[in-house]
């Protein structure tokens, strides 16, 4: 998967990034103090109705992200994979990657959107490109541009890496994002955008057609994601074949690692 090339706030940078004008808008923004320690959950599952040979697959992983740095256009972060359990159907394929102790350096604006991603030791290896895969695959949880309200909606058009069975490529969907709720501090945001698009699979053509959607939680009091959601729920056709695919992902921050 190719890198996507696109980091410790003051007390007074994090209260002027989240204050609330008196017209009732928001500022949504990421902005995390430097040496913030943060531990997620990830997990996905991924089902492929293919007539000859479904295949369902499932992902979990155990992350530790720390602030290295933040200002208010850069947020500097490393991630490290702490441990990873993958499982996958397919008859006599081969052993799936072990990701854990993979490391990578992070570059994101306070909206989200993913800058660069790069191994802190390249190794060039399958555990490595699927590590970055998990990270970069999830570079559609943007906030928005201007100040909202609860109920208002946005549109944005999103560069998404997708991965079916080959090496990611990026289509573009149009995102209409919607600021649902704001609740002690936490801002609740849902997406949805029609997924069509055609991938070249080793020289054939696929089509895809269906829809990506999800949800995020983002504390505006200490500045990070509290949970992210996607489901993409799609039609490949190829050489005739229809395959439905059903794919989840989930990251969620864990506030008692005990």
């Amino acid at each position: 998967m190719k890198s996507v090339r696109r980091g410790a706030g003051t007390a007074t940078m994090i209260a002027l990034a989240f204050a609330l004008p008196l017209s009732g808008q928001s500022l949504l923004r990421l902005a995390p103090p430097e040496g913030q320690v943060n531990l997620y959950v990830y997990s996905m599952e991924l089902s492929v109705q293919n007539p000859m040979m479904p295949i369902s697959m499932t992902l979990r992983a155990h992350q530790t992200q720390t602030i290295l740095s933040a200002t208010d256009e850069v947020i500097r972060s490393r991630t490290v994979i702490d441990s990873s359990t993958m499982t996958m159907s397919t008859p006599g394929g081969p052993p799936q990657p072990d990701l854990s102790g993979r490391a990578f350096t992070i570059e994101m604006d306070p909206r989200g959107r993913m800058l660069n991603v790069a191994a802190d030791n390249a190794a060039g290896d399958e555990a490595e490109a699927a590590a970055q895969g998990l990270l970069e695959g999830s570079n559609f949880f943007w906030l928005p541009e201007a100040e909202v309200a609860a109920g208002d909606s946005w549109t944005a058009i999103v560069p998404v890496p997708l991965s079916l069975g080959g090496p990611a490529q990026d289509i573009e969907v149009e995102f209409t994002y919607t600021f649902t709720s704001l609740e002690d501090g936490q801002a609740t945001i849902t997406f949805t955008g029609p997924v069509e698009s055609s991938l070249d699979m080793g020289g054939m053509p696929m089509s895809v057609s269906g829809e990506l959607s999800g949800s995020m939680v983002v504390d505006l009091d200490e500045g990070r994601y509290v949970r992210q959601e996607s489901q993409l729920s799609v039609e490949m056709g190829m050489g005739g074949m229809a395959m439905p695919t059903e794919m989840t992902t989930t990251l969620e921050l864990v506030t008692d690692p005990t």
